[in-house]
């Protein structure tokens, strides 16, 4: 049902099927090629806001929780597309507004369950989350999503939006909006995403290296390479046979990893990942890096080659290869890559582990925003 607010309309969808006008709905809200060309506009035009992501994560997460779509399609009075802003409504504990720190896991929920409002995304699986709008209209989306939030008030208790990159004027806007529509409102870093700029050949970028990392780097790699039967490669990303053998390689290495990361990836992650790279086989994005040692997987990271930007999502390593430092070698080898590639940015993504600023990734931050109505809720 569409609404007016702040001189935009708002369209809502409760499923993504009958915003993209899949599997037989009447009409499209928005076509993928609408929201595809708004998000190479947007602030934050990021893997995690593609509607191919934004669709499984909902699938595997969302729709079968007791979660509630709000998927937000704005226009303006020419029906010009101007802002996308999935949004969904979920029963959970609210985790405290902790400020990031440097060491310091992010907070659970605590407490009874509220309703909250969140980014299609969630917490814990996607590291950059915005709404979809060009920066000279982003201040009119939010207001009309404020609107519209305001008009629907009976049925959440606070706005909990996670992962808003630094880059992104939304982390500032909020407070504001907050403010115009006497809302409690705090916005504050939440995590730490690494972050390395690559030069244009190899030998700069090794000698931006601090002399301990690159002398341990390159100590590393000659180790690994005096070693018979040793490979890597980048599996084909659209070719489907090949990438269903090395995700299954890399789910293996993912969890021989350690306890923490078995339980992570449990069946219904796995699932998750798999589908995901089913979804990306026709846009070229997925970047699955492989290395073998004797014939055997010894390393993976499933990694996103988006928009000139990589994405080192996750990765896996055997532990009998320990001594052979197969992970550190693989992430040598896929930077040199990237740089051979004209790559300029390699994403880390969010923590903070040390091996990452070894590489010379500098600290860039992700904000969560927080918005109540009436008594704050943190």
């Amino acid at each position: 049902m569409p609404t007016q607010a702040s001189e935009l309309t708002v369209s809502v969808a409760s499923n993504f099927e009958t915003a993209l006008g899949q599997k037989g709905a009447a009409g499209a809200l928005v076509t993928t090629q609408e929201w595809d060309d708004l998000l190479h506009r947007s602030v934050s035009d990021v893997v995690f806001l593609t509607w191919q992501w934004q669709q499984v994560w909902w699938r595997h997460f969302g729709a079968r929780e007791d979660c509630t779509l709000h998927l937000l399609v704005l226009k303006d009075e020419r029906s010009t597309l101007v802002g996308i802003a999935p949004l969904f409504i979920a029963s959970a504990p609210l985790p405290p507004a902790k400020e990031y720190k440097q060491g310091e896991l992010r907070p659970e929920g605590e407490g009874p369950p509220l309703r909250i409002v969140r980014f299609v995304g969630g917490i814990d699986i996607a590291d950059y989350l915005d709404v979809i709008a060009p920066a000279d209209r982003l201040q009119e989306v939010w207001d009309a999503i404020t609107v519209y939030l305001s008009e629907i008030q009976e049925h959440w208790d606070v706005v909990d939006l996670h992962s808003l990159p630094e880059w992104s004027p939304s982390q500032t806007l909020l407070t504001q909006v907050a403010d115009d529509w006497h809302l409690n409102a705090k916005v504050f870093p939440e995590d730490v995403c690494p972050v390395l700029e690559l030069p244009d050949e190899w030998d700069p970028y090794l000698m931006s290296l601090r002399k301990k990392d690159r002398h341990e780097l390159r100590r590393k790699v000659r180790k690994l390479e005096g070693r018979e039967g040793v490979r890597w490669y980048l599996v084909t990303p659209t070719d489907r046979e090949a990438m269903r053998a090395g995700m299954r390689a890399f789910l293996d290495l993912h969890r021989k990893s350690g306890v923490d990361k078995a339980h992570f990836m449990d069946d219904d992650m796995a699932t998750f990942f798999i589908e995901m790279a089913e979804s990306l086989l026709d846009t070229g994005w997925l970047d699955l890096a492989i290395l073998e040692v004797d014939s055997q997987p010894a390393a993976a990271y499933f990694s996103y080659n988006y928009g000139g930007r990589i994405y080192l999502y996750n990765s896996g390593y055997d532990p009998k290869f320990a001594a052979y430092s197969a992970g550190i070698a693989l992430l040598a080898y896929r930077i040199h890559k990237a740089i051979n590639q004209g790559i300029k940015h390699f994403d880390f993504l969010r923590g903070d582990e040390a091996y990452k600023f070894d590489f010379g990734a500098r600290a860039t931050f992700v904000y969560r925003a927080i918005m109540s109505p009436g008594e704050p809720h943190v």
